[in-house]
Formats: C-alpha cells, sequence, structure tokens
C-alpha cells in the first residue's frame, strides 16, 4: 500500500513543471520561459529589464534599461565609463603652471583608423589634468585612444584597456612625451587642423603676427600661450615641419 501512494505522488509531481511562474522583488522581476515555448518573454522592474531568449534561437535580443544594456547573457553598463587624464603641451612660456589646452578625445577599435566615438571639446587645467570625462557610448573593453590639442598633432596611445567606473590615462608617459606644436590652421574642412605641420600653419601664424602688432593675440597661433605671436611660435612650428600626427 505504501508502494502504490508513492508512485502516484511521482506522477503527479512530473507534470507541474507545465505551469510558468514569475519571480519578483522590488527591485527584479524574471518572468521564466518554459523549455518547450517558442516565444520569447520579459522580465522588467524600475531599474532592469531581462528579455528571455529560447536556446538554440539565433534572433538577437537586446534589453536596456536606465542602467544596463543586457545582450545574450552579456552585461554591458552603458555610460559608466569615465576616464581622468594628462596631456603636456610642449614648449610653453613659463614651462610650470601653463600646460592647459583645448583638447579632443578620439576613441578607435583597436588598430582602427575611424573614431568609434568622439568627444570634444575640453579644456584642461593648467596642470594639463582633466579629471571625470563620462565617454557616453563607449563600453568597457580594450581601445586606440587619441587625444589632439587645439594647435598641436594628435598622440595615440594604443591597446588601452578601460573597465567600468574611473580610468586613469596618461598621454605624457610621465613628463617624458609632449603633444607637438603648430598644428594652428583651420577650416571648414579641418575644423580642428589637419593634423600636420605645414605651409598652411606657416601662413596662418604670418597672418596673426601682423595682426599681433596691433596688441591683439591669438589664442591658436600663440602656441607658447606667452601671450604674443611672435618669432618665438615660428621657430617653434617650423622646428615641426612635415611633421605628421599619429
Amino acid at each position: 500500500m505504501k508502494k502504490n501512494i508513492f508512485v502516484s505522488l511521482i506522477v503527479i509531481v512530473a507534470i507541474v513543471p507545465m505551469v510558468v511562474l514569475a519571480i519578483s522583488s522590488a527591485n527584479y522581476q524574471i518572468d521564466p520561459l518554459n523549455a518547450g515555448n517558442g516565444g520569447g518573454t520579459e522580465g522588467s522592474s524600475a531599474n532592469h529589464q531581462l528579455k528571455e531568449q529560447q536556446i538554440g534561437d539565433v534572433t538577437v535580443n537586446i534589453s536596456n534599461s536606465v542602467n544596463y544594456k543586457i545582450h545574450h547573457g552579456h552585461l554591458y553598463p552603458k555610460g559608466d565609463v569615465t576616464i581622468d587624464f594628462t596631456v603636456i603641451p610642449e614648449k610653453r612660456i613659463p614651462l610650470v603652471g601653463n600646460n592647459g589646452t583645448r583638447v579632443i578625445i578620439d576613441v578607435y577599435a583597436v588598430g582602427g583608423n575611424t573614431p568609434l566615438h568622439s568627444y570634444s571639446y575640453y579644456d584642461t587645467d593648467n596642470n594639463g589634468h582633466y579629471t571625470g570625462l563620462q565617454l557616453t557610448g563607449t563600453g568597457p573593453g580594450t581601445y586606440d585612444i587619441a587625444v589632439k590639442g587645439y594647435a598641436h598633432l594628435r598622440k595615440r596611445l594604443n591597446n588601452v584597456v578601460l573597465s567600468g567606473g574611473a580610468n586613469n590615462i596618461d598621454f605624457t608617459f610621465a613628463g617624458s612625451e609632449k603633444l607637438l606644436c603648430g598644428d594652428v590652421y583651420t577650416n571648414g574642412s579641418y575644423p580642428d587642423g589637419d593634423n600636420t605641420v605645414n605651409s598652411v600653419d606657416v601662413t596662418y601664424l604670418t597672418s596673426k603676427w601682423a595682426v599681433n602688432d596691433a596688441g591683439v593675440s591669438d589664442e591658436r597661433a600663440d602656441v607658447d600661450e606667452n601671450g604674443q605671436v611672435n618669432s618665438l611660435d615660428m621657430t617653434k612650428t617650423v622646428n615641426n615641419y612635415a611633421v605628421v600626427g599619429e
């Protein structure tokens, strides 16, 4: 008699999994997908949304919420990668406390030629530091990252690992490398310069040199930031003539 009761209970339990139940809390809700169900269900809450996918389904499903993106089970935090960076322009007068400049940050796929994202413009402090630049759209991973100064050639660092949260990037290699100056000419095709020091930069400097005689300086042409566009700026630009940025 006891054996018969035991067998009956097993039969009853075997058919219970056909019922689909939701699991929920204040911050999470998961709607389980039955193994034989060909469709998908979504679990959502105020902070998270999870889209389930049947095993073997090749359809790409992306779940979004305010704080997270889930892509086929891989978690990509959105908008939480920030960088603190240091960049020093060359040949400033004075050398100390005069290292602020306006920069553009470009993020590339490793070995890529076209930026995945560009971030502009950001003014570093007088020591060349900038803190808390949020790389919106760039998730944790390994990238090539470049910086271009307002009147300087681009400098690129390869295989930079970015993690979620704050990251520190030193483009100076502890002060041993600086942005090369002289890319001062801009136009509609090259609003931030053409990343080369050439004849158009020299011509631009010459034109601003004449204006400076009337007591008017030019922020871009005054490459050493001493308050005047003069022979010092020209000499520093000519020293980098024909150099192409990274």
